[in-house]
């Protein structure tokens, strides 16, 4: 099997703004570190798939790069090696090999999620984020990544726009206003393109799309809120949102019996 499969070419590529967008923040020695934490990551969940398809007997599964790329685009600042690779083989273990290679979840979400719970004060998270600066270079470089991850077919469009509609609702219940700024603080742009709207993830009827959106948009505002710290809240909303995705489906299309 190719190292890199057509479909993960692109996903590089959108990819590839948002971590450029994060290298350019980042400096010269911070830019050093992230890059050594990505060519440690892709080494490390090279070598699992490797393990778990031998032991298998079957193909290397796809997206492995897409997945790292993807973690390391969430890290705000740097962070220890050791516990980024630990989120990393868990990420791996339980969001791609376990299912044969195949992700029923983004294990990006998995690992990230994985370090918010295990390091909280590892850098992982962005603490206090309405106090942070904004970030439109990172904000706009997601979009122009995300365009590419609609163009292809990976990126479905209206769990973003049910994002958008939630967040602004939510902000209006939480801060008494609708808060359009917060697009540009923290993640919220990557999250909601590359997370939450992933079409591997996301609900498969479009009625459903919308409300998974809906959901996760306004869970964002009541995380960045209600939480003393103020995180970013970005990643927990996606992965709930992933975790309810096949129940909204079934919702959606629930009809009442009738004898």
């Amino acid at each position: 099997m190719p190292f890199l499969l057509n479909e993960d070419k692109f996903k590089v590529a959108g990819l590839s703004l948002p971590l450029a967008a994060r290298f350019f923040a980042d400096g010269a020695e911070a830019g050093a570190d992230r890059l050594l934490l990505l060519a440690l990551s892709l080494l490390v969940a090279y070598a699992l798939a490797a393990k778990f398809a031998r032991e298998a007997e079957r193909p290397i599964g796809p997206g492995i790069i897409p997945y790292v790329l993807m973690f390391v685009v969430f890290l705000p600042n740097p962070v220890s090696l050791a516990s980024a690779e630990v989120s990393i083989c868990f990420g791996s273990i339980f969001g791609r090999e376990v299912f044969g290679g195949k992700p029923i979840l983004p294990p990006a979400v998995i690992a990230l999620a994985f370090a918010f719970f295990s390091y909280p004060d590892g850098g992982f998270q962005l603490r206090h984020l309405l106090d942070q600066a904004q970030d439109p270079i990172f904000a706009t470089a997601s979009l122009a990544g995300g365009a590419i991850y609609l163009w292809k077919g990976f990126l479905a469009w209206r769990v973003a726009a049910g994002a958008v509609l939630g967040s602004a609702l939510g902000s209006q219940l939480t801060m008494g206003s609708i808060s359009w700024e917060q697009a540009l603080l923290g993640s919220y742009v990557a999250g909601i393109l590359f997370l939450a709207a992933s079409t591997e993830s996301s609900p498969s009827s479009n009625s459903a799309r919308w409300l998974h959106g809906f959901l996760v948009g306004m869970l964002v505002m009541v995380i960045r809120t209600a939480d003393p710290d103020q995180p970013d809240g970005v990643v927990f909303a996606a992965l709930l949102g992933c975790l309810f995705a096949p129940l909204l489906d079934k919702l959606v299309m629930w009809r009442p019996h009738r004898e």
